[in-house]
């Protein structure tokens, strides 16, 4: 265990420092840009990460599974997937300019939607799952502790007032390139393409759709919402509610973050040590239990007075919002532990089941209540998704791998 515990410190330290750093960028730009053109950041950005969801198809996560089984292959593993996801990111941003130019939205809307389309090539150049798979988890750290403090300080520098709202994107982007440029001179990358190539990743593929399915369906629950208000509120509120979003997204992270400590081990003794298997589960569910009892319950007594000392009064509005999802969160502690334990476990398809059905009822809800209740509509809908979550992986859970087995 003391190889898991090292890895859950070194990535709690790398999403405690980096959403500190990112919190701080995201705090500066909003009181900065104001909350009209901030709505107009938001929704760029966020359709962008939206369609990340259709380049990674789940080779981060296979790629962790198989960098972690061999860890010599590591330079192979990160050339070939790499070199395809470059692949895609560019067909993507061909697509994405295409229907940019023949939309609807105002030049302005265009512009920083082109410019937040150049993050689909820096996601196909992220490495972090493959330390992640070498359990250098150290260099995780590293990632999501510099690249943000580097877009802070540019931001600072650059982005004075609304008037520099064009500059944002192009800072997001241009930060992340230093340690991207390191990373993958550290793993050796190498462009590939070519009929050998092509035939590999079938094989990659093959494992990693099922995962990739589960994460596109996730992300529909986790962040379509403020998609869809956009087509039906005001940027205000999008805005709004994008600062409650946010923050309930920094938490997410942190337990998506854990269990990609969590992964490698689990899957290492799920057939040969089930007991550790057990344990590891369990000490992860303790840790997002104090989670939930020293970081969520302060949050709903006091979201109003963190919205107000962070972004500032103009976003008071989203103070329900933030409240509704937060609690939401609790569910999604007790649902990570098990869904992760699900993955490893080969048993994968049954949280792609449950991704999903929450997907749908997400979507459902959020067409049927957004357009006329907004913010409060959307956090309702995914309060119901994570809710339908938990019952689901808790019930799978059970039924494939059972809570409880003699001598555990």
């Amino acid at each position: 265990m003391e190889r898991l515990t090292r890895n859950f410190a070194w990535l709690a330290a790398a999403n405690i420092i980096g959403s500190l750093f990112t919190a701080l960028l995201f705090i500066y730009l909003a009181r900065t840009l104001g909350a009209e053109a901030f709505g107009h950041f938001s929704y760029a950005t966020s359709l962008v990460l939206y369609i990340y969801n259709f380049m990674d198809l789940g080779l981060s996560t296979y790629g962790i599974r198989e960098v972690a089984k061999n860890h010599e292959a590591v330079s192979d593993y990160v050339s070939n997937i790499i070199s395809f996801k470059i692949a895609v990111a560019f067909v993507l941003f061909i697509v994405l300019g295409i229907i940019n130019v023949f939309c609807s939205h105002s030049l302005l809307m265009k512009l920083l939607l082109a410019e937040s389309s150049l993050m689909l090539f820096v996601s196909a150049l992220a490495t972090e799952w493959a330390f992640q798979g070498l359990e250098r988890m150290y260099m995780v750290f590293i990632s999501f502790s510099f690249t943000p403090l580097i877009q802070l300080l540019a931001s600072l520098v650059l982005v004075r007032g609304p008037q520099d709202l064009m500059r944002a994107p192009l800072i997001i982007f241009f930060g992340t390139l230093p340690v991207i440029s390191i990373f993958l001179k550290i793993l050796k990358f190498r462009l590939r393409f070519g009929i050998i190539h092509m035939k590999t990743l079938k094989g990659y593929m093959a494992s990693s759709l099922v995962i990739w399915a589960i994460s596109m369906f996730t992300q529909v629950y986790n962040g379509l919402d403020i998609v869809i208000m956009g087509f039906f509120r005001k940027a205000e509120e999008v805005g709004c509610f994008t600062v409650a979003r946010r923050i309930v997204g920094g938490f997410s992270l942190l337990l998506v973050f854990l269990a990609n400590a969590l992964l490698p081990r689990l899957s290492a003794t799920f057939s040969s040590d089930p007991v550790e298997f057990r344990r590891a589960t369990t000490r992860f569910l303790r840790f997002a239990v104090l989670v939930v009892t020293f970081v969520f319950v302060p949050v709903i007594i006091f979201g109003r007075e963190i919205i107000t000392l962070t972004v500032g009064s103009q976003y008071l509005a989203a103070g329900t919002s933030l409240k509704l999802m937060v609690m939401a969160l609790t569910l999604v502690v007790f649902n990570i532990p098990y869904s992760t334990a699900l993955i490893a476990s080969s048993f994968e398809r049954e949280v792609l089941k449950q991704a999903f059905a929450s997907a749908c009822l997400n979507i459902i809800l959020n067409f049927l209540i957004v357009p006329k209740y907004g913010m409060i509509g959307a956090s309702i809908s995914f309060c119901a998704a994570e809710g339908l979550a938990l019952i689901w992986v808790l019930w799978a859970y059970n039924n494939k791998i059972g809570f409880y087995q003699k001598g555990c």
